[in-house]
């Protein structure tokens, strides 16, 4: 890979790597920490890597220092729910209100699944990953993404339709 194609990929990649690193810790100064030593070790990769081959271990690393980060901290195994789950806002403010209390219970009830559920919901819901992507990203087969997937949201949704008949 000349400099020039690593130029080109970085710039591609470097927003991928950093929301990703970023949805592991919610903290800016960690996912850019990620983030250049994931380009640095593309860029060690030297003529070796191809520019098609880059994404794919961009974000096989990525995931991997992620994880070795983690443990290295001895951190929590639970993955903190990001306020930015939307809701659609409504204009009116009693719509509002439901709008924010239907928010809450969607919150809390995924705060209810377990470590890995929430982990792949919010991968689909925060970061708009595709089955093909967290199954690369978590090492899980494309299947067993979509049965867990699956499990999780009848979970939430058995849970929200027992909140609302309360």
């Amino acid at each position: 890979m000349t400099l020039e194609d690593f130029e080109q990929t970085a710039r591609r990649l470097r927003p991928r790597i950093h929301k990703m690193a970023y949805r592991f810790f919610q903290n800016t100064e960690d996912a850019e920490d990620v983030e250049q030593e994931v380009l640095m070790r593309l860029w060690m990769r030297g003529e070796s890597l191809d520019p098609e081959g880059a994404e794919k271990l961009a974000i096989i690393a990525t995931k991997n220092l992620c994880v070795s980060m983690l443990r290295r901290r001895k951190g929590k195994n639970v993955l903190p729910i990001n306020e930015n789950i939307s809701i659609e806002d409504s204009i009116q403010p009693d719509s509002q209100m439901k709008a924010e209390e239907c928010q809450a219970m969607l919150e809390k009830a995924i705060g209810m699944l377990t470590n890995s559920e929430r982990r792949l919901v919010l991968m689909v819901q925060q970061e708009e990953l595709d089955t093909r992507e967290i199954s690369i990203i978590t090492g899980i087969q494309i299947r067993s993404v979509r049965t867990m997937l699956s499990a999780a949201r009848n979970k939430l949704l058995k849970q929200l339709a027992q909140w609302n008949n309360h």
